[in-house]
């Protein structure tokens, strides 16, 4: 049932939370979505900045800074483009020792009841992804979800980078929906902790899976790679955890982290107020009272997707021919998930395809391997675009009804520096 909507309660701006986070999948939504209804019944995040006291918000951000900032926006999303188009045109074919023709003569055998199948293996990962979603942030029911999510990854695969935009665009949404500043910026940083940590730990799977499986034939620089990954990953799982076990961890992490943060940003003559350690012990107050209760629904929530995700990438490699061990094909998989990370081009088209070298190196045909993660990206990345604008559209007609009206506390504004990751 939908409540009256409330104006929001004017007060300060809380400290800024600057938690910097890669953008991908899927997890992690043009240039910028607002809010169309009356303000006074809606009133759009940039109003409430100005009614808070709030310089600056996510979706304020979004749109550039004028001129110039639409200018750069431009710019980024062409030459990303151009990057994305470079990468597969010529450099993934000339690393596979392949060609555009015998990719296409590849993807020509994929019939309708295969590509119908693959769709409907995407959006059951999407819409798995909803109970992370709707368990970071409370009174978000399970279809605006999906639409929230489609709206920003059909934004955030359309530009480099677009994370940032996507995450505003998000936060536009949700606000127009009535939920609270507060509880939005904790959902975004719940929901960005919860895609490192588990796409972290997907190279670790892989090489124990690997190593299990007795498979001791690795590529050298996979090994490498696996192994710094793992590294990466048993960091960021250890700070994560020593920030929600304890008050007290989450002040000795914090400190710990301002003497190694302060001298980079000295060193690059960026803004060196920022209390790191405050950051640490408010993003646990923040979070932990959804986390307790609602880690089981979070955790399913990317996990399924994830899972379902690597159903379908195996799937991609079945259609034509690919048969290779569970192992090396999650391997592949895993490959691919930790490349979303590199935000080069959109949706990191072109990067995460060069997952296709190791599936080559477990044995897989050029022409075949190159074809599989083409056919994988048009699903994981490139249809999102689409469904984002189905979805931008279905939010239009339908925000009066997932409508919620949450009261702002007296000390809730905009929340700054929100985490960007799909």
């Amino acid at each position: 049932m939908r409540s009256r909507p409330q104006p929001p309660r004017r007060g300060n701006t809380r400290d800024a939370l600057t938690v910097s986070c890669p953008t991908t999948d899927p997890h992690q939504i043009g240039e910028h979505v607002t809010s169309t209804g009356s303000s006074a019944e809606q009133p759009a995040p940039e109003s409430a900045a100005r009614d808070s006291g709030a310089t600056s918000d996510p979706a304020g951000e979004a749109k550039g800074g004028g001129p110039l900032g639409i200018a750069k926006r431009v710019v980024q999303a062409v030459v990303g483009i151009g990057l994305a188009a470079f990468l597969l045109g010529w450099v993934l074919p000339w690393l596979t020792h392949t060609s555009w023709s015998e990719i296409l003569h590849e993807m020509a055998r994929l019939g309708w009841a295969k590509a119908l199948l693959l769709f409907a293996m995407m959006m059951a990962g999407l819409y798995c992804y909803t109970f992370t979603l709707s368990a970071s942030l409370p009174g978000l029911k399970h279809i605006p979800a999906l639409i929230v999510n489609l709206c920003g990854s059909g934004v955030s695969n359309s530009m480099p980078g677009g994370g940032a935009v996507g995450v505003a665009a998000q936060y536009a949404i949700f606000r127009s929906w009535g939920f609270s500043h507060r509880n939005i910026g904790t959902s975004l940083i719940i929901t960005s902790i919860w895609n490192l940590l588990v796409r972290a730990i997907l190279p670790l799977i892989a090489i124990v899976w690997l190593f299990a499986s007795g498979t001791t034939n690795l590529p050298h620089q996979l090994v490498i790679g696996v192994w710094g990954a793992v590294g990466v990953a048993t960091v960021m799982v250890g700070l994560a955890v020593g920030i929600l076990a304890s008050d007290k961890g989450a002040h000795a992490i914090g400190r710990g982290l301002d003497k190694v943060v302060r001298p980079v940003l000295r060193l690059f003559k960026r803004d060196t107020d920022q209390d790191i350690e405050a950051i640490a012990v408010d993003i646990r107050s923040r979070v932990i009272g959804v986390v307790r209760p609602g880690w089981q629904r979070l955790t399913f929530g990317i996990v399924g997707f994830l899972g379902i995700y690597f159903f379908l990438f195996r799937e991609c490699m079945l259609a034509f021919g690919i048969d290779l061990p569970w192992p090396q094909a999650f391997a592949c998989y895993a490959l691919s998930r930790l490349l979303t990370m590199v935000p080069l081009t959109p949706g990191g088209i072109g990067v995460t395809e060069l997952a296709a070298l190791l599936m080559i190196a477990f044995g897989a045909g050029h022409a075949a391997a190159l074809a599989s993660v083409v056919l994988f990206a048009v699903y994981s990345h490139i249809l999102e675009i689409p469904l984002g604008m189905l979805s931008a559209a279905a939010w239009a007609a339908t925000r009066k009804f997932y409508y919620v009206g949450q009261e702002e506390g007296p000390d809730e504004g905009p929340q700054r520096g929100i985490p960007a990751f799909h």
